[in-house]
């Protein structure tokens, strides 16, 4: 099973409106507008905001939604990430597994790590770090980080509660370490 990345358009913003409107989603985002036109505002138009958003893709059909970002975008959430040690070029992650049927088989472990990978690090090279801060109470989220490589870094006051600050370092450059190393 084969998962792949593409940018979010406008003619997936019906698929996206329904999927934050699950029950098994909607209460995540509580206290976001995930009506019609606060997801057409907030996701539509090619986003001309400091987000990039993507649609995950399984073996080519959609079951996902995660997008990133330099925290820098955001000063509070920024402050909060840095005082418990994280670097300032950290990008932030947000993500959901969209259709009911692909939650529950680590498909959100497997959606992170691959975006992570191949589109934070890989397209982004002065991004050093990658996290998220989903509630505490959102088990199957912060297991998923876990599962994706995220170590817990602590837990932060966020709009809706408490965040549970997970991050990954970028892996090192191939050959990175060796400094000083002498072959013949």
């Amino acid at each position: 099973m084969d998962i792949t990345f593409r940018p979010l358009t406008d003619d997936d913003l019906p698929l996206l409106h329904r999927w934050l409107n699950d029950p098994g989603v909607v209460r995540w985002w509580e206290g976001d507008d995930v009506s019609w036109e606060g997801v057409v505002r907030d996701y539509g138009g090619g986003g001309d905001g400091p987000e990039e958003h993507y649609l995950a893709l399984l073996d080519g059909e959609p079951v996902g939604w995660i997008q990133c970002g330099s925290a820098a975008h955001w000063p509070d959430e920024s402050a909060a990430w840095r005082a418990l040690g994280l670097d300032p070029a950290v990008a932030g992650i947000d993500y959901l597994v969209g259709e009911p049927a692909a939650r529950g088989r680590s498909l959100g472990s497997r959606m992170i790590r691959a975006f992570v990978d191949d589109v934070v690090f890989g397209r982004h090279p002065g991004w050093t770090q990658a996290a998220a801060d989903p509630d505490v109470d959102n088990v199957a989220s912060w297991r998923a980080l876990a599962k994706a490589g995220f170590r817990h870094v602590g837990d932060i006051p966020s709009g809706k509660g408490t965040g549970r600050l997970m991050a990954i370092d970028r892996p090192p450059a191939p050959g990175a370490g060796r400094a000083g190393t002498v072959t013949s």
